[in-house]
């Protein structure tokens, strides 16, 4: 199996600024240093096209995040289906006996339409959370915005461009606005995942989650 490797205010914002919602509709899946423990498994795997007693080992191979993928450069020739949240997952080594997948026609934004040729099973990829590491953390108050500091990051609002910037220590964490304490913070839960109405989660640089009544989503700070 390929794994596609795709290698964030002050105050309150205004509800009647632009809003731009995140589509976190790719997995972006990179090798991991598990630190479980060595063991295996057997499970019954069953999905639209067979049923199998699979061995499934750990540590697991592979962490994948929901993600974002955008600006393509050449366009590629498919058209992307409708897009949902792809969650999280953590992927394990899997050998499952025969009989395989039978050849199937199957269609995304990157390869177009095709038939896919199903020859065995390596990986298991079971949904997994992902939760903030805890830091001890300072915070410093200057015209308004709140930075929080975390050593070993260089997280805080840039006045300049309306912006929180710099570095997170934390593995998977993006420095974005907290609606609201007006902070700027490191965050390792995307707006499309964040708890409602909070919608504590990070978006791009110039943005902010926030809680339309209809989910969370994301918006231009003003």
């Amino acid at each position: 199996m390929k794994t596609l490797r795709i290698v964030s205010i002050a105050g309150a914002l205004a509800l009647t600024a632009p809003a731009f919602a995140q589509t976190l509709d790719h997995l972006a899946c990179y090798k991991v240093k598990d630190p479980a423990a060595k063991g295996s498994f057997t499970v019954t795997v069953t999905n639209a096209a067979v049923s199998s007693k699979c061995t499934v080992k750990r540590p697991a191979r592979f962490a994948c995040f929901e993600s974002e993928a955008a600006d393509f450069s050449p366009t590629p020739p498919g058209t992307p289906v409708t897009p949902g949240a792809a969650r999280n997952f953590i992927c394990y080594t899997a050998k499952c006996p025969k009989p395989f997948p039978a050849d199937t026609q199957m269609s995304d934004e990157i390869g177009g339409q095709r038939v896919m040729r199903f020859k065995m099973t390596t990986l298991l990829c079971s949904p997994a959370s992902r939760g903030a590491v805890i830091f001890q953390t300072t915070s410093t108050t200057v015209a308004g915005a709140t930075t929080t500091t975390i050593p070993g990051q260089t997280c805080h609002f840039d006045s300049s461009n309306h912006t929180c910037a710099g570095t997170c220590a934390q593995s998977g964490a993006a420095c974005s606005a907290v609606v609201g304490s007006g902070d700027c913070e490191c965050n390792a839960t995307p707006c499309g995942d964040a708890d409602q109405p909070s919608c504590n989660g990070f978006c791009k640089p110039d943005e902010a989650c926030i809680f339309d009544f209809t989910g969370c989503k994301c918006t231009s700070i003003p």
